[in-house]
């Protein structure tokens, strides 16, 4: 694994203006950013409720109703989520993946995830979250490469 850098506030909206995408920005120690696009909507409010934002839906997803039920269940999730590194850009789908650790046993045990699923899971938890330096440098010269085009 490249050098990693940790997350330090994670923002979950949708963006402002048509088409309203479902966004998940992970604010970095370094003050660089990484964005999700199109995440899952239920997770975008799943994110905000954690962070003590009001939302009114007509029907709620597991996202919303796991805080509910956790109690002692948050501090077990922290005893086992060691962390989330967002490591793995796919480059034929270009889907992130994120690696969660998760200590059972005494051994380490790596699962790749969905990264927002992650995400929710170690804002739950109160665990690190950590995006590989390549993919967010990756991501800039992205968007300067896109920007450069639309001028």
């Amino acid at each position: 694994m490249g050098k990693m850098i940790k997350v330090v506030r994670v923002e979950a909206f949708l963006m402002p203006t048509p088409p309203y995408v479902p966004v998940i920005t992970c604010h970095l120690e370094d003050g660089r950013q990484f964005t999700l696009y199109y995440v899952p909507y239920e997770i975008v409010i799943a994110i905000n409720r954690i962070q003590g934002e009001k939302y009114d839906v007509e029907r709620e997803s597991v996202f919303d109703v796991l805080p509910m039920v956790t109690g002692d269940l948050k501090d077990k999730l922290k005893n086992r989520i060691k962390a989330v590194y967002i490591d793995y850009l796919n480059k034929e789908t270009m889907l992130y993946t994120a690696t969660m650790e998760i200590k059972i046993d005494g051994a380490i045990v790596r699962r790749r995830m969905i990264p927002s699923h992650a995400i929710y899971l170690a804002l739950l938890s109160n665990s690190d979250i950590y995006i590989l330096d390549d993919l967010v440098k990756q991501q800039e010269e992205m968007s300067s490469s896109s920007e450069r085009r639309e001028l």
